[in-house]
């Protein structure tokens, strides 16, 4: 019995050393700099969600709600050995109206208050697309690439390393129903690695964008659709949130340069749909 008394007090010592120890990180840490710092400022980086907006078919992304992690952020931080805002970490929360239970809307843009917009090129099977591809990385920014079934199969390597620069590659398809969507998208969502790939719809078109739903595809409807007349085009329309859409030829390549360098003196970020209308 005196032996059973001697463990269980043993096992209770132990256990009041962890908590005593425990406790004393606690206010060690409470009295760090950092520590007070994070928690003085953390309600400055705090975001509310905003619900994603709908009307008829078409909707515009939302915005989760953003919150700083305080115990994560710290050990960031500590394990710097300085505060830097640049090393907070957030728990975020979706909107209650989200873009991922609609799918079976249009994504007109997206949210305006994210300043971003999108460079969505329009690969047919005799494009070049290597000029383009030199342009955007010579300006480190990221875009997105519909492209045909043609140019799909004949450009596997190209289409890897695309990705590899942070690039969206999506298959365009007059018919989202066609059998040949189901393996190609099943393909490019594991080159991706992403959940939800894209469609593109430029009129409604039920069986489309059922077919896309069903996949967990995203349906894109441009904001802006140009062929001959790009740069004046996206002068002419350009604002926050802006899908542009760019069909792949000798005009686009001549201004795509002046195009970058409009958008981003209008104080946007150019970057991928996967970025561009993430909530």
């Amino acid at each position: 019995m005196k032996k059973i008394f001697q463990i269980v007090g043993l096992i209770s010592l132990v256990c009041f050393s962890f908590f005593v120890t425990e406790k004393t990180a606690t206010v060690v840490n409470n009295m760090d700099e950092i520590m007070i710092r994070i928690k003085t400022e953390k309600d400055e980086y705090k975001l509310e969600n905003k619900n994603a907006m709908i009307e008829g078919n078409t909707i515009i992304p939302g915005i989760s709600s953003r919150k700083v992690n305080i115990n994560k952020s710290y050990k960031n931080m500590k394990n710097n050995g300085y505060y830097d805002e640049n090393l907070y970490v957030y728990d975020y929360t979706l909107p209650d109206i989200s873009l991922a239970d609609n799918l079976d809307k249009y994504i007109i843009k997206g949210n305006p208050s994210k300043r971003m917009v999108s460079l969505i090129f329009m690969v047919s099977s005799d494009n070049d697309i290597n000029e383009i591809l030199t342009i955007i990385n010579n300006y480190n920014i990221k875009a997105t690439f519909f492209v045909d079934t043609t140019w799909f199969t004949g450009n596997n390597n190209l289409i890897e390393e695309m990705i590899k620069k942070g690039h969206n590659v999506n298959i365009f398809m007059n018919n989202y129903t066609d059998p040949d969507f189901d393996w190609i998208d099943m393909v490019l969502k594991k080159i991706n690695k992403q959940k939800n790939g894209f469609c593109y719809g430029l009129e409604d078109n039920d069986d489309n964008i059922n077919s896309c739903k069903v996949k967990g595809n995203y349906t894109i409807r441009p904001t802006v659709i140009s062929e001959n007349t790009p740069l004046q085009d996206i002068k002419t329309k350009l604002e926050s949130g802006a899908l542009l859409s760019l069909k792949v030829n000798q005009r686009v390549k001549k201004e795509l340069s002046t195009i970058i360098i409009y958008i981003k003196s209008k104080g946007y970020k150019i970057t991928n749909l996967e970025e561009h209308i993430l909530e």
